[in-house]
């Protein structure tokens, strides 16, 4: 068995240098991306986000005329989405269609409550 002796001070020193680096990591971590940073991160273009994400309802933030997206908001939705996919649909058009579906069948279901 080993024994390992660590002095107070190195111990505080050590801590410290692991909290500052994480710190620093974090301090790296962008909280908002705009449209550009958005399409580098996901290596597609801007009509691309706006076809195949933004109408099928990934969040956004508006900043008077510039758009914000959250990081975490992105990956939850892109999660979301390619959680229902398989080798047969796993294309975002089909994603839609099977979203307006979804729509439609829930406006037939309470249009028939209200009838």
């Amino acid at each position: 068995m080993f024994q390992l002796q660590v002095d107070e001070q190195t111990a505080r020193e050590m801590m410290q240098k692991a909290i500052d680096e994480r710190v620093e990591e974090l301090a790296q971590e962008k909280y908002f991306m705009t449209y550009n940073e958005l399409s580098d991160y996901l290596q597609i273009s801007k009509p691309v986000i706006d076809e195949r994400l933004i109408k099928n309802g990934m969040k956004f933030y508006k900043v008077g005329t510039k758009y914000l997206f959250k990081k975490d908001d992105v990956n939850q939705f892109l999660d979301d989405i390619t959680a229902n996919m398989n080798i047969g649909n796993n294309d975002f058009k089909f994603y839609s269609s099977l979203k307006k579906l979804e729509e439609l069948k829930w406006t037939k279901i309470i249009l028939k409550e209200l009838t």
